[in-house]
C-alpha cells in the first residue's frame, strides 16, 4: 500500500501536500412525547467529501500554465476514479477548484485547492474480486469471503449451461444475512442473468428486466458469507465485488 493521488490517469502524487476526507451521516431526531431525549435512527451516509491541496513548480511561466491546463482538462469531467491509495479509490466528481500563484516565486509556483464528491461514501478496492462456481445440484451453498470494514454489494452473473430454458426457477440467497432475491422470468439456453445489487438492476440476456423478480437486492457482510443457489441446473455463477472501507 502507498499513497497515490490520481483522478483518472492524471497523477497528483508528487504535488499533493495534504488531503482530508469528510463523512456526514444523515441524522434525524424524532421527539417522543412525555419522554426525555429523542429517538435517533441508525443513519445512512451522505456523499464522501475529499479535499486535496498541493502546489505545482515549473521552470517557466509557460510550463506552469501548461501544467494547470492539463490538470483542469482532467478534472472537469462528469465522473472519474479518484485514487487515494494505490489499492483504494472512490468514484467522484470535481466539485470545487481554486488556484493562486505563490508570492515571490516569479510566477513559477502556484498552489491549488480541489474538492471532490463521491457518489458512494466508501473507499473501494482497486482489485475486483471474483468467485466462480459450476452448479450441477440444486440447492447448492458456497462461501464468499470479503475484506474491508464495511458491507459491499456484489454483481452476480448466472449463465444457463443446461439444455433447456430455466423458467421461474432461480433464487439466490445470502444465508448469512437471511436475504434472498428470486428471478421469476425465463433464462434461455446459453444466456446470462446479471443481478447488480448496487445499481439494483437486473439484466437478462443483455436486456434490462425489472419486472420478473421478488425479494430484495442484498449485500455481502464483512468476512465469510454463505450464499445459496436454488433453481435449474446446470448453471455457472460468477460473484464479483469490491471490498469497501468507511
Amino acid at each position: 500500500m502507498a499513497v497515490a493521488v490520481k483522478f483518472g490517469t492524471f497523477d497528483f502524487s508528487t504535488s499533493v501536500e495534504r488531503y482530508n476526507i469528510r463523512q456526514k451521516p444523515r441524522l434525524k431526531q424524532i421527539i417522543i412525547p412525555r419522554r426525555d431525549g429523542v429517538r435517533i435512527d441508525i443513519p445512512p451516509l451522505n456523499a464522501l467529501e475529499v479535499q486535496v491541496t498541493g502546489r505545482w513548480l515549473a521552470a517557466s511561466q509557460a510550463a506552469l500554465r501548461t501544467q494547470f491546463d492539463s490538470m483542469k482538462a482532467a478534472l472537469f469531467k462528469v465522473r472519474d476514479r479518484l485514487t487515494l491509495f494505490d489499492d483504494r479509490f472512490v468514484d467522484a466528481v470535481c466539485a470545487g477548484y481554486a488556484d493562486e500563484f505563490i508570492a515571490g516565486s516569479g510566477m513559477l509556483a502556484a498552489r491549488f485547492d480541489l474538492s471532490f464528491l463521491a457518489e458512494l461514501p466508501f473507499l473501494q478496492s482497486v482489485t475486483l474480486n471474483s468467485d466462480s462456481r459450476s452448479v450441477t445440484v440444486s440447492p447448492t451453498s458456497y462461501t464468499v469471503t470479503t475484506g474491508g470494514n464495511s458491507r459491499t454489494r456484489p454483481v452476480i452473473k448466472i449463465t444457463n449451461n443446461s439444455g433447456s430454458a430455466i423458467a421461474n426457477n432461480i433464487k439466490i440467497e445470502n444465508v448469512t444475512l437471511t436475504k434472498a432475491l428470486v428471478f421469476t422470468g425465463a433464462l434461455a439456453v446459453g444466456q446470462t442473468l446479471e443481478l447488480d445489487m448496487q445499481a439494483r438492476k437486473i439484466v437478462n440476456a443483455a436486456t434490462e428486466d425489472m419486472t420478473n423478480w421478488q425479494g430484495e437486492f442484498w449485500e455481502l457482510a464483512v468476512g465469510a458469507n454463505t450464499l445459496k443457489y436454488t433453481g435449474g441446473v446446470t448453471v455457472g455463477i460468477v460473484t464479483e465485488w469490491r471490498d469497501r472501507w468507511v
